[in-house]
């Protein structure tokens, strides 16, 4: 009888876990992050996230796609594969739209969505797909979710979307109870530092898009690049000028 009580104790212990939720800033990013701390595997985020000024004007660093082995993440986008996302030859979706993003449209649950992009707060949805026989392409217990861009510092806070179901695990009979934590974060648009070693030249930013030009009166071009840090050759001609442009 007390080897089935525990039995049962461990059953129930096992049925419940805690994720970790919780904002981070990096390069004047606010980084939405999440940590499994039980081993538990989640399928699908919606969170609300919302600033205390200012407005979020971008989001970045998204996975896109399927959850496969060597490329694992929550890159399933409901609406915006809805919306965005053509599928061919049966299977075959390209996963690079630029309007491919992980954030929710208003319209389909007016009153339960945040305004999204511009606003002082969007709601975004995040799934993972894999093939269960490939244990090495579910996602992994902690990563990042996106990356959040700011017009000025604020208090960022999360929560769960509960009209979209918040944090849903893989596995039916598990209970998640998500903790929410959120952070101060400054997008101050700023080049941090610049140096060249051997003959390469890395540029450490933060607050947008790194901008470069031939000249200092232009034309800008972007990098494509947001993510606080770019690398390329060491270039001696022609002389080019760096700045960062805000979302």
């Amino acid at each position: 009888m007390r080897v089935l009580l525990l039995s049962l104790l461990a059953a129930a212990a096992a049925a419940r876990a805690e994720v970790r939720l919780f904002v981070q800033e990096s390069h004047g990013l606010a980084l939405i992050n999440y940590e499994c701390t039980a081993g538990e595997v989640v399928r699908a985020f919606a969170l609300d996230v919302m600033v205390d000024r200012g407005r979020i004007v971008g989001i970045s660093q998204f996975f896109r796609g399927e959850s496969r082995a060597g490329s694992r993440g929550y890159g399933i986008f409901p609406a915006s594969f809805r919306d965005h996302l053509t599928v061919t030859s049966r299977t075959n979706v390209n996963w690079e739209a630029s309007d491919y993003r992980p954030l929710a449209v208003p319209a389909d649950r007016p009153g339960a969505t945040l305004p999204g992009l511009g606003s002082t707060g969007v709601t975004l949805e995040l799934g993972a797909l894999w093939d269960p026989l490939v244990p090495e392409s579910i996602p992994g217990p902690a990563g990042t979710l996106c990356a959040l861009h700011l017009s000025e510092p604020a208090q960022v806070s999360l929560a769960a979307n509960a009209r979209r179901g918040g944090v849903i695990p893989a596995e039916a009979d598990l209970t998640l109870t998500p903790v929410f934590a959120g952070a101060f974060v400054d997008p101050a648009t700023l080049i941090r530092n610049i140096t060249v070693i051997g003959e390469v030249l890395t540029i450490d930013f933060q607050g947008g898009e790194l901008e470069f030009a031939t000249s200092i009166e232009g034309p800008w071009v972007g990098t494509g690049n947001s993510t606080g840090q770019f690398m390329e050759p060491a270039r001696t001609s022609p002389t080019r000028f760096y700045r960062v442009r805000r979302p």
